[in-house]
C-alpha cells in the first residue's frame, strides 16, 4: 500500500507511485498539442477472498468477469468515474483506499488482505483528423505472500492468507507458462487476478513489475522467492501496438495507399512469375534485367504481359507484412469466429450465474450461521430442561420407592393387627366372664354394705354433732338477753332525771345503731349462707360428676385395655396398667374428697367464729341494758317521763324481740345447713373407706398363686409383645412422620411445579413478546441498514457525480517541470503514446489554471 499510494497523497515526499503516475499523465495531457482532446476515467476494485469488490461502490462485492470482442476482458458492473484534475483522482483514491480490507499480523500492522487494481482509461481524440486512440493503465497493488508461521494468522486472517497465496501461485504459473516457450495453454482462468490481467500479462501491453524485498536475514527464504518471481516476470516479451480508431479521411488515405501497394505487389509478382518462366524454359536472364521491388516502385520494371494472370491471393510473406500491423493476440486455442463469440457469450452467462450463486451462497451462509446460533441457544435451553427433568425424575423415583416401602410395611402391620385382633377377642371373652363374676359379687355385697354404711353414718354424725354444737352457748346468751328484758320491764317504774334520760336516750340510740350493725351483719351472714348453699350444691354436683366420671373411667380404662390388648396382646401389662390407673384414680378421688372435707370444715369453723362474734355482741348489748337499767333505777320517776320511757322501752323490747326471732330463725337454718354438710362429709368418708376396701380386695385377689402363675406367664408374653409392639409403634410413627413429610414435600413440589409452570408460561409469553419486539426491531434495523447502505451508495454516487459526465481535457498548456526544456519533455517516456507538449501563450495557461481551480472547487463542494 505504501509503495502504490504512499503514506500521504498530498505530501510530495510521502506520495506513492500511483499519485506520481497520475501527475505525469496529466502533465503530459496539458503539454500535448491544442488540437488533442483527452478523456480520463478511473475505476478502483479489489480481489478479496477470490471475489471482485468495487471500492467506489462497496455494495457491489461480487462482480463477474466478462469478455467480448469490443471490450476484451473486463469486469461487468464496475463503477467508472470521469476525472479532469489530479485532485479528483486523489479523492477517488482516498475513498477507494478507505474501503480496502486490512488486518493486523505479526509482520505488518496494516497488512492488505486483498489485491487492489486501479484502472486509468485515457482516450485521445485528434480534433483535426477525428482519429481516436485509447489506452488503459492497470496499477495493481498485490498483497504480499505470507508465511503463516511468521505472520501468526488464524481464523479469518488465515483464510484470507490462503486465498492470497493461491492467487499469487496462479500468477506465478501464468508467468511460467508465458516464459518457458513450451506451454500451449496459459492458465489465466485459474484465478480472477490473472483473468483480469490477461491482456496486461500476455496481450497488447507493456508490463512493469516492482517487487519489495526484505534485507533482513530473517526473511531470506521469502526474499529469494520474490527475486526469482521477478526474474521470471522479467522474461515476458510483449509487443504493444497503438489502439487507434482512424477518421474517415485517414481510412480513405490508408485504403488508397493499400490499393497502390497492392497494385505494386501484383506487378512485382507478375514480373517475378515471367522471370521464373524464363528460367524454367532454360533461358537465361541477365543480372541487369532481374526484377526487383525497387525497379517496380521506380517504374523501370519490364512491361507486363499482354494477358497478365489474375491477381492471386497474397503470398505468405505479404500476410506476414499485413499481420505485422495488427494487434498481437494472446496465445489460445484457435476457434472459429462464431464459435468464439458463442463461447464468450456462454461464458459471460455462466459467470453471471456464478456471481449470483456466490451471492446467494453468502446469504445462505449468513442465514445458516444465524440458525446455528439459534440452534445452539435452543440446545442449551434443552440441556437445562433435560437436567431439571432428570433431577425431578430421580426425586420422583425416590418418592415412589419410599411409597412402595411404606405400603409393604403397612401390609405387614395389617397382618400383625389381624393376629392381635384374634388374641383380643379371646381376652374380651375372658373379660366378659370376669365382669359377670364381679357383678354377682357386687350384688351380694351391696345390701350388707348399705346397712353398714347407714350405721357408720349415724355414728359419725352423732360424734360430729357432739363435738361441734354451738347451740348451748347461743341459748345461754339468749336467756341472758331475755332476763335483761324482763328485768328492764320490772324496773321500768323507776324515775330518772332529764339529763340522765337524755343520756339514756343517747345510749339507746347507740344501742339501736349497734343493733342495726348486728342486723347488717346478720344479713351478710344470710348472704354468706346462700353462697355456702350454692357452693354446697356445686360440691354435690361435682361429687355426682366425680362418681359418674369414676364409673366412666373404670369402663374407659377397661375398654382402652381391651383395645391395647387387640394391638399388643399383653395381658400382664394390661393388668399392671389397670392397677396403676385404679390407684391413680382412687388417689385422685381420695384427694378431691379430702379437699372437699377440709373446705367444709373450714366453712364450719368460720361460721362458728361468726356465732362467737354474735354472742359477744349480744353480751355487750346485755351489759349496756344493765347499765341503762341501773341508770333508770337511780333516776326519779315522773309520770310524763315514765310514760315516754315506757314507750321507748316498749319499742326497744319489740325490736330486740324481733331481732331475737330473726336470729333464732337464722340459727336454725345454719344448724340445718351444718347438719347436711356433716352428713355429706360422712358419706364421702364412707365412700372413701369403701374404695379403699375395694382396692385392698383387688390386691388380695391378685395375690393368689394360680393368678400369680397366670400373671407371670402373661407378663412374659406381655414383655415379648411389648417389645414387638414398641417396634411396630415406632415404625408406624416413623412411617407416619415420613409419609406426612413426603406428602408435605410432594405438595410443596406440586406447588413449585405449578408455580414453575406458571413462571414458564409467563416467561414463554414474555419471550414471545420479546421475540416479536426483537424481530420488529431487527426488521427496523435491517430497513435502516438497507436505507443507510442505499443512502451511502447514493451519497457515494452523489459524491462522485462529477465523474458521471465526461469532461474532456484539452492539451496545449505547457507546465514547467523542474527546469526541463520542452524538447526534453517531448523526448521523455510517456505511458500514453502521442502525449506531446508545446509552449502556449500566458493567457491560455491562466485560463486553464482557472478552469482547473473551478473544477476543484466544484469537486470539493460535492463531497461536502
Amino acid at each position: 500500500i505504501f509503495l502504490a499510494q504512499g503514506a500521504d497523497i498530498g505530501d510530495d515526499s510521502l506520495k506513492g507511485i500511483t499519485p506520481r503516475l497520475v501527475e505525469q499523465i496529466f502533465q503530459n495531457i496539458l503539454n500535448s498539442p491544442s488540437n488533442m482532446e483527452f478523456t480520463v476515467k478511473v475505476s478502483f476494485m479489489e480481489i478479496y477472498m477470490e471475489k471482485i469488490r468495487d471500492l467506489l461502490n462497496p455494495a457491489n462485492d461480487n462482480l463477474p468477469i466478462h469478455e467480448d470482442k469490443a471490450h476484451g476482458v473486463y469486469v461487468k458492473g464496475l463503477f467508472e468515474v470521469y476525472v479532469s484534475t489530479v485532485q479528483e483522482i486523489h479523492e477517488v483514491m482516498r475513498r477507494g483506499g478507505a474501503a480496502r480490507m486490512v488486518a493486523y499480523t505479526n509482520m505488518n500492522a496494516e497488512s492488505s488482505r486483498s489485491h487492489s487494481i486501479f484502472v486509468i482509461t485515457v482516450a485521445n481524440k485528434n480534433l483535426d483528423t477525428g482519429a481516436v486512440r485509447q489506452g488503459k493503465l492497470h496499477l495493481v497493488d498485490l498483497a504480499g505472500s505470507e508465511k503463516v508461521g511468521k505472520t501468526g494468522a488464524s481464523g479469518q486472517t488465515l483464510e484470507e492468507a490462503k486465498k492470497i497465496n493461491k492467487s499469487l501461485t496462479a500468477l506465478g504459473m501464468v508467468i511460467n507458462a508465458l516464459t518457458d516457450g513450451k506451454s500451449s495453454h496459459v492458465p489465466y482462468r485459474d484465478s480472477k487476478l490473472t483473468r483480469i490481467l490477461q491482456e496486461a500479462l500476455g496481450g497488447n501491453s507493456r508490463t512493469t513489475l516492482i517487487i519489495n524485498c526484505s534485507p533482513s536475514s530473517y526473511n531470506e527464504a521469502e526474499t529469494l522467492g520474490t527475486l526469482r518471481f521477478g526474474m521470471r516476470a522479467k522474461t515476458i516479451k510483449n509487443k504493444a501496438k497503438v489502439n487507434a480508431d482512424l477518421s474517415p479521411a485517414e481510412l480513405k488515405a490508408l485504403l488508397k495507399k493499400v490499393k497502390s501497394e497492392a497494385i505494386t505487389f501484383q506487378t512485382y509478382i507478375a514480373a517475378l512469375e515471367g522471370e521464373v518462366s524464363l528460367w524454367r524454359s532454360g533461358q537465361t536472364v541477365p543480372e541487369t534485367q532481374w526484377v526487383t521491388l525497387e525497379k517496380i516502385n521506380k517504374g523501370d520494371g519490364p512491361a507486363s504481359p499482354t494477358s497478365p494472370a489474375p491477381p492471386s491471393a497474397p503470398q505468405p510473406a505479404f500476410k506476414a507484412l499485413l499481420m505485422d500491423e495488427s494487434r498481437p493476440a494472446t496465445p489460445a486455442i484457435v476457434l472459429e469466429k462464431d464459435e468464439r463469440e458463442e463461447f464468450l457469450k456462454r461464458e459471460n452467462e455462466l459467470t453471471d450465474q456464478i456471481a449470483e450463486k456466490e451471492t446467494e451462497l453468502t446469504n445462505r451462509e449468513a442465514l445458516i450461521n444465524q440458525i446455528k446460533e439459534e440452534l445452539g441457544y435452543f440446545k442449551e435451553q434443552e440441556g437445562q430442561i433435560t437436567k431439571e427433568n432428570q433431577q425431578m425424575t430421580a426425586e420422583l423415583n425416590e418418592i415412589r420407592l419410599q411409597l412402595q416401602k411404606v405400603s409393604y410395611e403397612g401390609k405387614e402391620n395389617a397382618i400383625t393387627v389381624d393376629s392381635l385382633k384374634e388374641t383380643n377377642q379371646e381376652l374380651n371373652s375372658e373379660l366378659e366372664e370376669l365382669k359377670k363374676q364381679l357383678m354377682e359379687l357386687r350384688a351380694t355385697q351391696k345390701e350388707s354394705v348399705d346397712m353398714e354404711k347407714e350405721k357408720r353414718k349415724a355414728e359419725k354424725m352423732a360424734a360430729m354433732m357432739a363435738n361441734f354444737d354451738p347451740s348451748n352457748e347461743i341459748s345461754e346468751k339468749e336467756k341472758q338477753i331475755r332476763d335483761a328484758l324482763t328485768k328492764l320491764d320490772n324496773e321500768s317504774s323507776g324515775s330518772i332525771s332529764a339529763d340522765e334520760l337524755a343520756g339514756l336516750r343517747r345510749e339507746l340510740a347507740d344501742s339501736r345503731t349497734l343493733i342495726e350493725q348486728h342486723e347488717q351483719t346478720i344479713n351478710e351472714l344470710a348472704h354468706t349462707k346462700e353462697t355456702l348453699e350454692r357452693k354446697r350444691e356445686d360440691l354435690e354436683g361435682r361429687l355426682t360428676n366425680l362418681e359418674v366420671e369414676y364409673e366412666e373411667l373404670l369402663d374407659k380404662t377397661i375398654a382402652e385395655e381391651e383395645e391395647e390388648e387387640d394391638t399388643t396382646v399383653n395381658m400382664a401389662e394390661t393388668v399392671t396398667e389397670l392397677k396403676n390407673k385404679l390407684e391413680s384414680s382412687f388417689t385422685a378421688k381420695k384427694e378431691m374428697q379430702q379437699k372437699e372435707i377440709d373446705e367444709l370444715k373450714n366453712e364450719v369453723e368460720r361460721k362458728t367464729e361468726e356465732y362467737h362474734k354474735l354472742s359477744s355482741a349480744m353480751t355487750e348489748l346485755k351489759r349496756t341494758n344493765e347499765q341503762l337499767q341501773v341508770a333508770v333505777n337511780s333516776q326519779p320517776k315522773t309520770s310524763a317521763d315514765m310514760t315516754e320511757k315506757e314507750k321507748d322501752m316498749e319499742r326497744m323490747r319489740k325490736s330486740m324481740a324481733q331481732q331475737l326471732g330473726d336470729f333464732e330463725v337464722m340459727k336454725k337454718a345454719l344448724m340445718r345447713d351444718l347438719q347436711n354438710r356433716c352428713e355429706k362429709v360422712v358419706e364421702l368418708e364412707i365412700s372413701l373407706d369403701e374404695t379403699r376396701e375395694q382396692y385392698n380386695n383387688v390386691l388380695r385377689a391378685s395375690n393368689n398363686k394360680a393368678q400369680q402363675k397366670k400373671m407371670a406367664f402373661l407378663e412374659r408374653n406381655l414383655e415379648q409383645l411389648t417389645n414387638v409392639q414398641k417396634q411396630l409403634v415406632e415404625q408406624n410413627s416413623s412411617l407416619k412422620k415420613e409419609v406426612a413429610v413426603a406428602e408435605r414435600k410432594l405438595n410443596a413440589r406440586n406447588e413449585r411445579i405449578m408455580s414453575l409452570e406458571t413462571l414458564l408460561q409467563d416467561a414463554q409469553e414474555k419471550l414471545i413478546s420479546q421475540n416479536q419486539k426483537f424481530e420488529a426491531q431487527l426488521q427496523t434495523v435491517r430497513d435502516r441498514l438497507e436505507q443507510a447502505r442505499t443512502q451511502k451508495s447514493q451519497n457515494a454516487m452523489a459524491a462522485l457525480n462529477f465523474g458521471r459526465i465526461a469532461k474532456p481535457v484539452r492539451g496545449g498548456i505547457t507546465v514547467p517541470d523542474d527546469g526541463k526544456s520542452s524538447q526534453d519533455k517531448r523526448s521523455s517516456t510517456s505511458w500514453i503514446p502521442g502525449f506531446r507538449g508545446h509552449k502556449k501563450k500566458e493567457r491560455e495557461r491562466e485560463i486553464m489554471r482557472r478552469r482547473q481551480y473551478i473544477n476543484f472547487l466544484n469537486f470539493t463542494a460535492v463531497f461536502q
